[in-house]
């Protein structure tokens, strides 16, 4: 799966612009308290509503169909899996907990796993939930017998579902999932956003089909979907009949506000009450003003991909000049203003086999030079170019200029966000060298999920890196729970020994909410609770 990147265009004069209106505002859409108020202490009220402002538009709201983290910060509120993270963790590995299913375990040898449904819950529609729902969701992404198999999203979860033999409803409120080898991650990669098996109500697919169920969303999470005018706003509102506790909040709107000035003025006026991916130059003043902008990790970073394609990089030793010849700590000062951690490794902070200690190969910039040499390339021999999307044009101009330092030439090429995977990720120029990507997640499969679909799929062969795709098989498909996270590492230990890709930075300053804004967590994941959120009384 391929997320979204974040851009970071200067914003300078639209705060001081705004700083007025800040401080005369109520500090919220919905009132509340001045600017310069206590930092969302106090209890929130019940009802109201909160305005999120996304920073691009969602994909489908389907369970099958989703990427990019603003779909699933939207839609998280309308559906559940059987398992969730506990999003009142902001620190991480998040605890797993009972969701659509109140406990699950596994077979001797892990493969089967089994799981006991919560009984009472019903469909937005009212129809109840039981483990034929999920018998229907399974099948809709796993057969293609199934008369609403599902061709567009079954590809998307294909990933954890490869080695799937079977699904069984046990009885009414009893579900078994087979798989032909251990898959121990399994509840984990269950409490995910996207490429997994989120359950949708199946009475809405079967009356409006595959394509049209998105118009129509219909889960069995604590909000019931309003409308949506694709390129402004998504509405939905409390569900009077959910299962779980009554969230606070009556209405939820997220607004889609591309633009990052606009997407900040909109915070500063009181139109919107929380805002996604805070440029890193606006969380000081921000703060003097009353606003709060949570300090955090999620589960995600940034890192750069190489195209493979391009004989150079074919080259162990060029790919690890590169590396040495990126400061991440100072990438980490000059682009993100401090508001980041430089990374070591492809296991992002929030992953549960992250290991803070884990590096690959530190800034060198003198051994870097003497790497390239060897391979053939003297002072100004190495040329590429740095694909990467408008949102991140300043990040590949910054590496552009770092790595002018160890003699390599480097020519940057930024298009809007379809051309830009089309390119990376399909059709790369003969002299592209670098992309940037963001995603990640809390479970240790995510290193085997960014080896195969974001670095093999630009032009690495695994068949040339038998010692990674051996330790990552070896990882994911453990029965002994107690040496898999030991696995994994050791798996990612393969991963930076063979500089295949370069780990950058984890952000640390990613959402502003308004004064009034009372209960959000930054959890340590990469989507957040709404139904503990509140607004000032």
């Amino acid at each position: 799966m391929i997320s979204a990147q974040r851009g970071r265009p200067a914003v300078i004069g639209i705060v001081a612009l705004l700083g007025a209106l800040v401080l005369a505002a109520c500090g919220g859409a919905n009132g509340g308290t001045a600017a310069g108020a206590s930092q969302g202490s106090g209890t929130p009220k019940a009802g109201g509503t909160l305005v999120s402002g996304l920073y691009l538009e969602p994909l489908a709201l389907d369970p099958h169909r989703q990427g990019y983290w603003e779909t699933y910060r939207v839609s998280s509120n309308i559906f559940e899996g059987l398992v969730k993270e506990d999003l009142s963790d902001p620190e991480g590995p998040t605890k797993l907990l009972p969701a659509l299913a109140t406990d699950w375990k596994a077979s001797d040898d892990g493969t089967t796993w089994t799981f006991t449904l919560r009984s009472g819950v019903k469909f937005h529609d009212g129809t109840d939930f039981t483990a034929e729902s999920v018998h229907k969701n399974v099948r809709r992404v796993t057969d293609p017998t199934y008369e609403f198999y599902d061709k567009t999203g079954a590809p998307r979860l294909a990933t954890w579902f490869r080695d799937f033999v079977k699904g069984r409803v046990v009885d009414d409120h009893t579900y078994e999932f087979r798989f032909s080898k251990p898959f121990l991650g399994f509840p984990r990669i269950l409490a995910q956003s996207m490429s997994t098996l989120t359950i949708g109500n199946p009475a809405t697919w079967e009356k409006y089909g595959n394509d049209g169920f998105a118009d129509h969303p219909s889960g069995t999470g604590p909000y019931t979907f309003v409308s949506r005018t694709v390129g402004d706003r998504i509405v939905l509102k409390r569900n009077p009949g959910y299962w779980g506790p009554k969230p606070l909040l009556d209405e939820l709107v997220f607004r889609v506000i591309p633009n990052n000035q606009t997407r900040l003025a909109t915070l500063l006026s009181g139109e919107a009450d929380i805002i996604s991916y805070v440029q890193p130059e606006d969380v000081s003043t921000l703060e003097s003003r009353g606003f709060q902008v949570p300090e955090g990790h999620g589960a995600a970073l940034l890192y750069f991909t190489f195209n493979y394609k391009n004989k150079a990089f074919q080259d162990k030793r060029v790919r690890q000049a590169v590396i040495q010849g990126i400061d991440r700590g100072k990438l980490a000062k000059e682009v993100y203003n401090g508001h980041a951690v430089p990374l070591g490794s492809l296991l992002p902070p929030g992953n549960e086999a992250y290991d803070p200690a884990a590096r690959d190969f530190d800034y060198d910039p003198e051994a870097a030079k003497a790497l390239l040499k060897e391979a053939g390339y003297g002072e100004g021999a190495l040329s590429f170019t740095i694909v990467a999307d408008v949102a991140n044009q300043n990040l590949a101009e910054w590496l552009q200029s770092q790595l002018k330092g160890i003699g390599v030439n480097v020519k940057v090429v930024t298009l809007d966000r379809p051309s830009y995977v089309a390119r990376a990720f399909g059709k790369p120029e003969p002299d592209d060298g670098l992309s940037i990507d963001e995603y990640g997640g809390s479970y240790a499969e995510w290193l085997y999920q960014v080896y195969y679909t974001n670095i093999v799929v630009k032009g690495l062969d695994p068949a040339d890196f038998p010692e990674i795709t051996e330790a990552l098989d070896k990882a994911r498909y453990t029965a002994d729970q107690d040496k898999r996270l030991e696995l994994w590492k050791e798996a990612d230990k393969k991963v930076r020994e063979g500089a295949i890709a370069i780990p950058a930075v984890s952000l640390t300053r990613y959402y502003a909410l308004g004064p009034n804004v009372r209960g959000f967590v930054y959890a340590a994941t990469n989507w957040y609770d709404l139904t503990k959120v509140g607004l000032a009384g």
